[in-house]
Parts: C-alpha cells; structure tokens; sequence
C-alpha cells in the first residue's frame, strides 16, 4: 500500500483540508437536521389547546402580554433546547406543570422572570428575553430551583410532565393540577423533548411529578418539591446528589447508588 506522503504529486495538506471541509460539512448538516427537529417540536407544541390551559408558545395573556408575546416564548424556547441539545450532556429536571408566575410567561419551564439571566449564563445562551409588560415577576419555586442550580456545575434543562399551564375556569392567574389526560399529552411530549437531548441524569421535583413518571422506561430520582415548607429539604437532597457541600459538609455523591438501584 502507498503512503500517501510517498507518492509522487500528493500533498498531504490537500488531503487533510478535503477531509476537514467533509467534517465541516457533515457537522453542519447533523446540526441544520437537529434545529429542524427543535423547530418541528415547538410547532407541534403549539398546536395544542383545551379548555383550561394556556399555551405559552401560541397564545398571548391578555393581563400581561403584547402582540409578539408568544414569539418571544418561542425563541425562549428554541435557545434553551439548542443549547441543551449541541451540549456533550445535561442533567432534566422535570416539575409538574407550569405556574401562572413562572413558565406561563416566559416559555421555559422553572424558570420565572427573575431568573432568566442567570438561567442564561448557565447554558451559555447569549440572551433569554421578557416577554410580558409590567415589573418583573418571582415566582417562589423558580426561585429555589435557581437557589440550588447556581450550585451545580452542570448544564440543566428544565421541563415539566405536563408543559403547559393549566388554571382554574374563569382564573387564568391561577393554578390547578394537571389531569389524568393531560398527563398522558405532556408524557407524549416529555418523550419527544428527550429525544433531542443527551440525557446524562433524571430529577423529578416533587412526588406529583415522580408519580406521573412511574408509566415511563426511565431512571429518575426524586426530590422534595421545595414549596410549602419544603426547601431545606429540598436543598439538603439536591446538595446530598451532586455531592455538594451543605451546611459545611461535604456530601456524597449520591447519583451512583440511587441510579444503580432504579436501573
């Protein structure tokens, strides 16, 4: 066999620049089918309406909203799920359903107004806009979500079983449970969205949501749900987990066993 830096007439730099453009071009290519994928989802998370729900990403609140409200959701959104989806891996953290504080006004869930920034600078997204009118708003679950990211040294990606807002008739600024169909769109959905990114691990925020995960093939644990008098609790767990220091002791790096166990 030849080598090529042998052979009469060959030039090894033309070789590796022909074979650095095909590596830039198929690249390219995963990335261009990747964003039609997240493009795609966002479109069929759009399509969805019933009674007592809010979309975010195809329907505008007449309280605190403008007229490009839900496009801004969208890009929201669609910069999160890049980010997550080109990174080498993300830890979910999955709630129930979004909160009429929360991811009703900003499109991603977790996530509150106050917390986008920050939220932002943790995936490496350049900008995730407000999209409602007024001061911003808190919400006291973001709040406590963010509390405990900013302590992880990973990138998280935020979801929830049931995507959507879903409030009491007449009450739009309000809050109720998903039901049991609902459940089963958002699982349909939970599916989809994890497909578009490289899951490392699996945190339910509360017993609502780990529940609701029970009908799905997937390893997860479970957390305190950090409201209603549960967010030192839910810290102590989310530091126990990651291995991280609480009240000044250092924790064990618990995702080892407790994966073990649920595989």
């Amino acid at each position: 066999m030849q080598v090529c830096g042998r052979r009469p007439g060959c030039d090894r730099s033309m070789v590796s620049g022909a074979a650095g453009a095909w590596i830039r071009e198929r690249t390219w290519t995963m990335v261009r089918r990747l964003r039609a994928a997240i493009d795609a989802f966002i479109d069929e998370l759009s399509t969805y309406e019933t009674e007592r729900v809010f979309n975010p990403w195809a329907m505008n609140c007449e309280y605190v909203d403008v007229e490009v409200s839900f496009t801004v959701r969208r890009e929201n959104l669609r910069a999160v799920l890049i980010a997550c989806a080109e990174a080498d891996e993300v830890d979910v953290w999955i709630g129930r359903d979004l909160g009429w504080r929360g991811g009703r006004r900003t499109g991603v869930a977790l996530v509150d107004e106050a917390s986008l920034d920050g939220y932002a600078q943790s995936i490496e997204v350049e900008t995730l806009r407000k999209a409602t009118v007024g001061p911003v708003m808190r919400e006291r679950t973001a709040t406590e979500i963010h509390l405990a990211r900013s302590r992880v040294s990973r990138k998280l990606f935020f979801w929830n079983v049931f995507p959507f807002h879903p409030h009491e008739s007449d009450k739009p600024q309000s809050n109720r449970m998903h039901t049991r169909r609902e459940r089963n769109v958002g699982l349909d959905f939970l599916t989809s969205v994890l497909a578009l990114i490289p899951v490392e691990r699996v945190v339910t925020i509360g017993n609502d949501a780990a529940k609701a995960l029970e009908s799905v093939d997937m390893a997860y644990c479970t957390v305190r749900h950090p409201s209603y008098g549960g967010q030192k609790e839910f810290h102590r767990q989310i530091d126990s987990y990651y291995g991280l220091s609480h009240n000044g002791e250092l924790q064990a790096d618990l995702f080892g066993t407790v994966f073990s166990r649920l595989s």
